[in-house]
């Protein structure tokens, strides 16, 4: 939970009122500055490592789009990636709009999709986040009393999905979660039953736990209107020159 007083400061320094200075920064015994807990944060370091944050998000995203570019092929044969930054992370959703993923009420992934989830494997490991996969269905269900349902079947899609991920170089360290979803998130929810609900998301994300203050604040897609905000406030803030005014030598001289 982020104190009140620092939610404040932090609204605050967006509108260019924030005067409040850095507390002095604490040393180890060798003099070197140590890392500023979240109660000596001050919102001009927030915006800076919230930055950090989403040029993080932007290098995986530019990875992935690279992946898509030189997969022209592969890409054509398959379903199209795509590629959304939320205030959760960055998420990479695979849909069927040209073709099934899997054969038809099972969880045996289709030649291509498999291929496209497993080189994505690679460049997911290699960044900084965490994996969660999340399989979804449409609204088409199974015959009344069977055992196995929508529940079992988008979950049991998401491992196929995840399995394809390791395949490909994701280490088992970088997942954080696999879940099965059933039809409760429809893509398209005024039609329950379009193929685009049948779909497998992956999301790259910082557990909260692990996350700063800025990052818990702020989404990717508010840094930059925040940091606009911040630096709009500092130059209004800035006294202007009086043109007319004389230098204090010279007004002495008189």
């Amino acid at each position: 939970m982020i104190p009140q007083s620092q939610k404040d400061n932090i609204a605050d320094y967006f509108k260019g009122k924030s005067t409040k200075e850095s507390k002095d920064s604490k040393t180890n015994k060798e003099g070197a500055d140590l890392p500023k807990t979240k109660a000596e944060m001050t919102p001009e370091d927030i915006i800076e490592d919230a930055k950090k944050y989403v040029e993080r998000l932007k290098e995986l995203r530019k990875e992935i789009e690279t992946f898509i570019s030189e997969n022209q092929a592969l890409m054509k044969d398959t379903n199209e990636l795509l590629i959304e930054e939320t205030a959760e992370g960055l998420t990479i959703t695979l849909a069927e709009n040209k073709r099934p993923m899997f054969l038809l009420g099972g969880a045996n992934i289709e030649a291509t999709t498999a291929q496209v989830l497993q080189r994505l494997g690679k460049p997911l490991s290699s960044s900084r986040f965490q994996i969660k996969v999340e399989g979804h269905t449409d609204s088409s269900g199974y015959r009344p009393g069977a055992l196995y349902s929508n529940w079992e079947l988008s979950a049991d899609r998401a491992n196929a999905a995840r399995r394809e991920l390791l395949a490909g170089g994701l280490s088992e360290d970088k997942i954080a979660e696999v879940t099965g979803y059933a039809d409760r998130l429809l893509f398209v929810k005024d039609d329950p039953r379009s193929p685009l609900n049948r779909r497998i998301t992956i999301t790259a994300f910082t557990p909260k736990d692990q996350l700063k203050v800025a990052e818990q604040v702020l989404t990717p897609q508010e840094v930059a209107a925040a940091d606009k905000a911040a630096k709009a406030g500092a130059k209004a803030a800035a006294p202007e020159k009086d043109s007319k005014a004389k230098p204090a030598a010279a007004q002495q001289k008189q």
